[in-house]
């Protein structure tokens, strides 16, 4: 039997076996186990955050003025996928099968002080390869949590505060084209986490809200070497069921015997983030001084997605998203990827999505996951 008709048996199985077991007990996963409360409290379909999650996300993974009771201090999340395509990093794919376990992720958090928080969030596997740390921090909220106005400082190894998260909240399994996007010798993508410190002032749900960011010029598995001190602003104001963001990316590479300043700037709409239908929409443009080697002059970048996202229930969901990119060495690209979404457990998730891509010719790519937490 195929490997992708091997995998597909084993979800449909698995799957089985999960919805005829009684509901599980609460408290499973890390937080909810701290807090006494369901997966349903944070997430409508894991993993994807409720208004109630996103609050406690921006309180620093705390919940204001409540101290996290005693917890077995580990939780995990699998992600097994079965594609049209080979997975591996090699040409087409080469290295590895359709059908592989893509993540394995273990967690732990937990109360510094009354009002801090650490994270730490590790790969074991991450794409059918060794993984490496993602997160890797810790938080404090500097005022009261009494006080009009928030103010948090976070230090440490974490995703860069940009609209939507490009990484751990995603529902599809193909990532944000423009997140990833690299432009000429330089490194910079907006998908793996930065080493840094940032500060947060205001309630990123309600009324204006900023945030500054500095960090070292690196970016990890590069090779290249650190350069400077990169930069980022982000500036968001949430109107009833609109949130809008603007951010700004500034930094350094060394390009050839010089060095390319780059900088990226992003506005971000979303819509109805909570309701039944939402929509989420982020442009992008960027500048690099030197885009091949010295001398060789700057040149544009550009790109974005626009998606929606319609819950029929508090186990199916569809979703769409249309993106592209554009910059002179990498050429213009863009793509269509609709999906299906259904958690038979309040932990656990199925998605089918079909990845139309032009780069410039045309590809299909059909990929089908199991995602649970535990």
């Amino acid at each position: 039997m195929p490997r992708v008709a091997l995998l597909l048996v084993m979800l449909v199985l698995t799957v089985t076996a999960l919805a005829s077991r009684p509901a599980p007990t609460p408290a499973v996963p890390l937080f909810s186990h701290q807090y006494d409360v369901t997966c349903a409290k944070c997430h409508s379909v894991l993993p994807h955050l409720n208004e109630f999650g996103a609050a406690f996300m921006a309180s620093g993974d705390r919940v204001p003025g409540l101290q996290p009771g005693p917890a077995f201090p580990i939780s995990a999340k699998a992600n097994l996928v079965a594609s049209s395509e080979s997975q591996g990093n090699g040409p087409n794919g080469a290295g590895l099968p359709k059908a592989i376990v893509d993540e394995v992720e273990l967690f732990t958090s937990g109360a510094v002080g009354s009002r801090g928080t650490y994270f730490v969030e590790q790969y074991v596997v991450d794409g059918g390869m060794r993984g490496l740390t993602r997160d890797a921090w810790i938080t404090d909220r500097v005022n009261p949590w009494s006080a009009r106005i928030p103010v948090y400082v976070q230090a440490g190894s974490f995703t860069l505060p940009l609209p939507v998260d490009p990484e751990t909240f995603r529902d599809s399994y193909a990532g944000y084209a423009v997140y990833e996007q690299t432009v000429g010798t330089n490194p910079f993508n907006f998908f793996d986490p930065k080493i840094g410190a940032r500060v947060s002032v205001g309630d990123a749900l309600r009324g204006l809200s900023a945030q500054f960011f500095a960090g070292p010029g690196h970016d990890r598995q590069s090779g290249v070497p650190t350069t400077g001190t990169d930069t980022m602003g982000v500036l968001a104001d949430s109107l009833g069921p609109f949130a809008l963001t603007a951010y700004r990316y500034d930094g350094t590479r060394p390009a050839g015997i010089g060095k390319d300043t780059f900088w990226r700037t992003g506005f971000g709409l979303v819509y109805n983030q909570w309701g039944r239908l939402s929509s989420e929409t982020v442009l992008q443009t960027g500048w690099d001084s030197e885009c091949l080697a010295i001398g060789s002059g700057g040149c544009a970048s550009s790109g974005g997605f626009t998606q929606a996202r319609y819950q029929f229930n508090r186990r199916l969901f569809v979703a769409a998203r249309y993106e592209g990119t554009q910059d002179p060495t990498g050429g213009f690209t863009r793509d269509f990827v609709p999906l299906v979404g259904y958690a038979p457990t309040e932990w656990t998730r199925i998605t089918l999505e079909d990845v139309v891509e032009h780069t410039p010719a045309t590809t299909n790519t059909m990929n089908i996951q199991f995602t649970v937490a535990y």
